[in-house]
């Protein structure tokens, strides 16, 4: 499916943390977003998902918490460009998510957006298929 175009500007920017209490009663994971080589577009399914998402937390006022990933998504003539390349990736990833969920009323302060290392990937990274299953933004609720 086609990416959806960008906001004109983010909506958040540093997500505020919650107090750690709000951890203390443990998360679930809720969803997955996946992303395309390089991209940190979203498509209508995922608008659908993270409306889901956002009607979880008014539920439960529970803090979202997005760790997005990137593998092999970065390209430099070193590994320590590819390694920035990725981080860079992995943030606009957790900043689009977290954007959406905002403007989909989720408070901002309900939010923690992290850009995951691409040195622990979830996936095997020797085929396509692993790389792109690395590619993606996972949702937890922290209730």
């Amino acid at each position: 499916m086609a990416a959806m175009a960008a906001p004109q500007a983010p909506v958040v920017q540093q997500p505020v943390a919650p107090p750690p209490a709000t951890y203390s009663r443990g998360n679930q994971q809720v969803a997955v977003i996946q992303f395309g080589a390089g991209s940190a577009g979203l498509t209508a399914n995922d608008f659908a998902i993270l409306q889901r998402v956002a009607e979880i937390q008014r539920t439960n006022r529970a803090t979202v918490r997005i760790v997005a990933h990137a593998q092999q998504d970065g390209s430099g003539s070193s590994a320590d460009q590819v390694a920035r390349a990725n981080y860079e990736i992995s943030r606009q990833r957790a900043l689009a998510v977290a954007n959406q969920l905002v403007r989909l009323g989720v408070p901002a302060n309900r939010i923690v957006a992290e850009a995951a290392s691409d040195a622990e990937p979830a996936f095997e990274t020797t085929s396509a298929r692993g790389i792109a299953a690395n590619r993606r933004a996972e949702i937890f609720v922290d209730f």
